[in-house]
């Protein structure tokens, strides 16, 4: 059987938890850094902080590949957290704009460079494409979703750039989406930046190999198509009753 770009991806990126996870065992020095990496110096400065947020939020979205960069929401906020309630909001709207950046590569490249978009990838997005020129009214909950979900955002955006969809309403929804995503972590809302380490080491790994297979099948599965179904079952069931 072929193995399809993405399950190839998905190894390598469960190979390497595994030889972190090894790594760990091995050495104390690099398991007490994981358990502090909070405290250390950059963390500490706001400044310092910010721009590591920003550079990663950016990175972490220019990937083809959704990459759990949100960790460093985290780390740039809870040091203020107790003192500032104002700061993780400052570090979330910085983390938002870097996110932004970093996905409107995906909107330039529906506009003008589609031959850089791989024949899967390329009919996955014409499904998006289709949908949206048949439901423009639903643009703004799609992109909003994307934002805030660790759907792959390229998955939207590219179409919209495609059918030339309002480049303003794009980078508006697409930020909010942001936002609301980056405010769940720098105000650790339900304890949620628990998961991502800087406790526990074996829960850091555990979150890591859990993080990466609930993102896997979140691109395995046909959004549109999972759709569709419900709305077909929804009629189906009003036309019985």
């Amino acid at each position: 059987m072929k193995i399809k770009r993405m399950d190839f991806i998905f190894f390598i990126i469960l190979g390497i938890i595994t030889i972190i996870s090894i790594d760990f065992i091995l050495n104390e020095s690099h398991r007490v850094f994981i358990e502090n990496i909070s405290s250390i110096p950059p963390f500490q400065d706001l400044a310092s902080g910010l721009l590591i947020t920003f550079l990663v939020c950016l990175i972490g979205n220019l990937l083809p590949i959704p990459t759990p960069y949100t960790f460093v929401v985290c780390f740039s906020s809870l040091p203020f957290l107790q003192t500032n309630l104002l700061i993780p909001v400052i570090v979330a709207l910085i983390a938002s704009l870097g996110s932004l950046v970093g996905e409107l590569g995906g909107y330039f490249v529906g506009r003008g460079a589609s031959a850089f978009i791989s024949e899967e990838q390329s009919q996955n997005l014409k499904k998006y494409q289709k949908f949206l020129l048949e439901h423009p009214k639903t643009a703004p909950f799609m992109i909003f979703l994307f934002g805030f979900t660790p759907l792959n955002d390229d998955f939207i955006t590219i179409p919209l750039g495609i059918i030339k969809y309002s480049f303003l309403k794009t980078i508006f929804w697409c930020w909010l989406g942001k936002l609301s995503l980056m405010l769940v972590f720098s105000y650790n809302i339900i304890n949620i930046c628990s998961l991502l380490g800087g406790e526990n080491w074996i829960l850091s790994i555990i979150s890591m190999y859990l993080i990466t297979i609930i993102l896997y099948i979140i691109i395995k599965i046909d959004l549109l198509e999972s759709y569709n179904k419900l709305i077909e079952n929804f009629r189906k069931k009003r036309e019985k009753s």
